[in-house]
């Protein structure tokens, strides 16, 4: 997982700098928290987007949901934003869909089984790939602050729901 973390990180962060050299203006990052239906549990998430145009925006995040009864997952998203209401140039709704991997991993802790022995440790992992649909907002707060609160539902064995926000700084 730390190797996966890294990975999104880096392409999070050479993205940023490739799209700054066009239009800098166009590029959000942030990080916020989000809970999580399934597990029911918060997490924390990190995320940037990029602006194609007046309707459009790609992103581009990572969840890692805190660890709840032995049980740790972690959701790569690649979502598009259409914008499909602008109430003003502070705020916006929009629609978003895409696609979400989604890792998990079981420990099962060892146990004394008395006088039958004992059990090792064991972890079980598993990642599964997902559909996302929801709604979300930007809402700036100040000049270079945006506030984005989200409700994305992730169709897979297991759907789940995940209900948070970032605040994103705008470069």
């Amino acid at each position: 997982m730390k190797k996966l973390f890294l990975l999104s990180l880096s392409v999070l962060l050479c993205g940023s700098l490739f799209a700054q050299s066009f239009d800098s203006s166009k590029l959000r990052a942030g990080a916020g928290f989000f809970y999580t239906s399934e597990i029911q549990n918060m997490g924390l998430t990190l995320n940037g987007v990029y602006e194609i145009d007046e309707t459009w925006e790609g992103s581009l995040g990572f969840t890692h949901v805190f660890e709840k009864d032995n049980l740790n997952w972690n959701m790569l998203d690649l979502d598009g934003h259409y914008i499909f209401h602008e109430e003003s140039d502070d705020l916006n709704i929009y629609g978003l869909a895409g696609l979400s991997f989604t890792f998990w991993k079981v420990t099962i802790p060892a146990m004394d089984l008395g006088m039958f022995g004992s059990t090792d440790e064991q972890e079980e992992t598993g990642s599964e790939i997902g559909l996302n649909l929801g709604i979300g907002a930007n809402y700036r707060i100040a000049d270079n602050l945006n506030l984005a609160p989200e409700l994305r539902y992730t169709i897979i064995d297991g759907s789940y729901f995940r209900l948070g926000a970032t605040l994103q700084y705008m470069f």
